[in-house]
Order: C-alpha cells, then structure tokens, then sequence
C-alpha cells in the first residue's frame, strides 16, 4: 500500500514539473498565504539579532544582562526541551525540505570567462 501512495505522489510531482516552467514555483495567491510565508523567514533573523542584542546587553549594562541570564538559569528544564524541539522541528523541517529538492534542480553553472590575453612568461635563463 505505501508504495501505491509514493507512485502517485511521484507522478502528481512529475505533472506539475511538466506544467510549470522551468525553475519557475507555485506562487501563493492570497493574503494569507502570503502572511505565512512572510512569518516562516522569521525564525533565523530573530535568532541572530536576538544574540547580537544579548551581546551588546553584556558590554552596555552587565547589571542588567546578568538579571536576564539569573532569570533563564531559573527557566525550567521543561520549557527548554520544548523551546529546542521547536527550534530542532523547524530548523529540521527546513532542511529535509531542501534535501528533497536538492536533487531535483538543475543548476547551469556558466564557465568562468577565459582571460583575453595571456601574461608571458619570462624564463630566467
């Protein structure tokens, strides 16, 4: 039975490569897809301007930085398990997504562009 379902999802895959153009995606249509799509570029932005904030919270108010970090030593060990699921679900989720992709797109490297004219070479004889 499982197989039947992976032939069909490979042969809807196949139609829909063959109906679109060439790198060419499905583009979402309404408001709402949009939104989705805007609010899944979030996560790593966050992530990174959140670090550099801690970070520059620890060179401009130590005080300050070391009551956040005195209240995320008390976070309990529950809530960090679920926060790195999320983050493993998401960020894993993304990367299968790109692994199954991968495969399937057809990069046209250009060559580099030769040099129009060659430096000589002196021979030190």
């Amino acid at each position: 039975m499982p197989n039947t379902f992976l032939d069909r999802a490979a042969k809807a895959a196949t139609t829909l490569r063959a109906i679109l153009p060439d790198g060419a995606k499905p583009r979402p249509s309404g408001r709402y897809d949009r939104l989705i799509d805007a609010l899944n570029r979030l996560p790593r932005p966050v992530l990174v301007y959140g670090t550099v904030a801690l970070l520059v919270l620890a060179l401009l108010k130590p005080d300050l930085f070391d009551r956040a970090m005195a209240s995320l030593h008390h976070m309990p060990d529950e809530l960090w398990w679920l926060i790195g699921a999320i983050l493993a679900g998401h960020f894993g989720a993304r990367e299968a997504h790109h692994l199954r992709h991968r495969g399937s797109r057809t990069d046209t490297a250009t060559p580099p562009a030769k040099q129009a004219e060659k430096t000589p070479t002196t021979n030190p004889d």
